[in-house]
């Protein structure tokens, strides 16, 4: 009977793990460990802090520049999408004209009989309803009736006073009737065209006074065009813009 060679024999646990441990050992010195990259390390690791600061820089600007962006789109700036505001240019100025002067810009009134309206100092003017009255500086007072029958208040029509003062101002005046309420005159003079205020009584009287002032300049009043008068024409309109009296004065 033969005995098992000494290589053969099995080996107890503690050399079985120390013959493991040596075999490892050998193993391990015959691998060569590569050399760790500090330096790249480094570097990448300063490259993501650089982004990381340049990202929380970009937002902190993103947020700074919302008010701005909101603000010039406020204000109107050209390609923004947001509110803007209209800005309304100033309106120019209107220079009067050098040829004549409007004291009193035009209108209508209703008075009541008697109520003195101050044309300029000095110079007033007033209805009753029998007719117009007015008077002027170192003048009587004066009248003209609408119920003597020198006006034909069954037609439209228009009557005409001038009277001039040394400054060369003339006051214009006259009487109007016709149907409708007016709610302009217009006044066709020499120096230009004009606008003329209304009186009318309460109620449909059918007739009414019209009366405005201009200024003619030196070099109108010495042409022959001054000789016939200021006034070329007179023309009363309602608020429809239709016409209730327009008379025309040869000049």
């Amino acid at each position: 009977m033969s005995h098992p060679s000494r290589s053969q024999q099995p080996q107890s646990p503690a050399a079985e793990a120390e013959r493991l441990r040596e075999a490892f050992a050998e193993v391990a010195y015959d691998v060569t460990p590569s050399v760790v990259p500090i330096a790249a390390i480094a570097r990448e690791g300063r490259r993501r802090r650089r982004r990381r600061t340049a990202a929380v820089l970009g937002a902190a600007c993103g947020v700074l520049l919302v008010p701005l962006v909101v603000v010039m789109l406020r204000g109107g700036v050209p390609g923004g999408q947001g509110e803007r505001e209209q800005v309304t240019p100033p309106a120019a100025s209107v220079s009067p004209s050098p040829s004549m002067s409007m004291p009193h810009a035009g209108k209508v009134r209703v008075v009541t009989p008697g109520e003195r309206v101050t044309v300029s100092p000095g110079t007033k003017i007033w209805l009753t309803e029998d007719g117009k009255h007015w008077t002027e500086p170192d003048k009587p007072t004066q009248f003209r009736s609408v119920t003597d029958g020198n006006l034909d208040l069954s037609s439209p029509g228009v009557s005409l006073q001038e009277s001039g003062r040394e400054d060369g101002t003339v006051f214009l005046s006259g009487i109007f009737h016709g149907a409708g309420e007016p709610a302009l005159v217009e006044i066709r003079t020499v120096a230009g065209a004009i606008d003329g205020t209304a009186l009318t009584l309460a109620g449909e009287p059918g007739w009414g006074v019209w009366y405005a002032e201009v200024k003619v300049p030196e070099s109108v009043r010495s042409s022959s065009d001054f000789l016939g008068g200021v006034t070329e024409r007179v023309t009363v309109y309602d608020s429809a813009g239709g016409v209730i009296a327009s008379q025309e004065f040869s000049s």
